[in-house]
């Protein structure tokens, strides 16, 4: 029986030793630190360009037609797209007689991909993109643009369109026939 009592006090002792050590732990004075906080903060600004890749090819006006072009669209933020007109039409400098014509009007379509699928696109004819026009989504002082909505074009390639018939009571006169067509682009405000 002695044996069972030193062995009970050996393990009342050890235990005694254990609370000690976890109530010094617990208790022990605390270790006071200063503290600071830093916020990092960025910003990275709305950029949109627009880069020819390649121009429209040669138009065979002799007949209706289509003449194709490409061009780069990069835009980190949504944005608007217009197109404006020297002429509203592809003109000849020459003069044109009665029963000729030195003028042929023309349709500009505009397709764009974006990011997260899907295209924006309209088609306006040339006499909508003089300056001042707004009846149509490319027209200069259209109030919105061909809008992107909320969307983003990121090394997207648009593909731009002229297309034209010619007219039936007059002929064209003959000549080079021009037209110079701006395509600007920008981020939404």
């Amino acid at each position: 029986m002695l044996r069972t009592e030193g062995r009970s006090r050996g393990w009342r002792r050890a235990g005694l030793g254990a609370v000690l050590l976890i109530a010094q732990a617990v208790f022990a004075s605390p270790v006071w630190a200063d503290v600071i906080t830093v916020t990092a903060q960025g910003t990275i600004p709305s950029t949109c360009g627009i880069t020819l890749q390649s121009a429209f090819g040669p138009a065979n006006l002799n007949a209706n037609g289509s003449v194709n072009a490409s061009a780069l669209v990069n835009c980190n933020a949504p944005y608007q797209l217009r197109a404006s007109s020297a002429n509203g039409a592809l003109k000849s400098v020459t003069a044109a007689p009665a029963q000729f014509n030195n003028s042929l009007d023309y349709s500009l379509s505009v397709t764009v991909p974006l990011d997260a699928g899907g295209q924006i696109s309209a088609t306006c004819a040339s006499a909508t993109l003089v300056s001042g026009a707004s009846s149509c989504a490319l027209s200069p002082a259209s109030a919105n643009g061909l809008s992107s909505g909320s969307g983003t074009s990121t090394s997207k390639t648009a593909t731009l369109a002229l297309q034209w018939t010619l007219p039936t009571s007059t002929r064209l006169i003959a000549g080079s026939y021009a037209d110079v067509i701006t395509i600007t682009i920008a981020a939404q405000q």
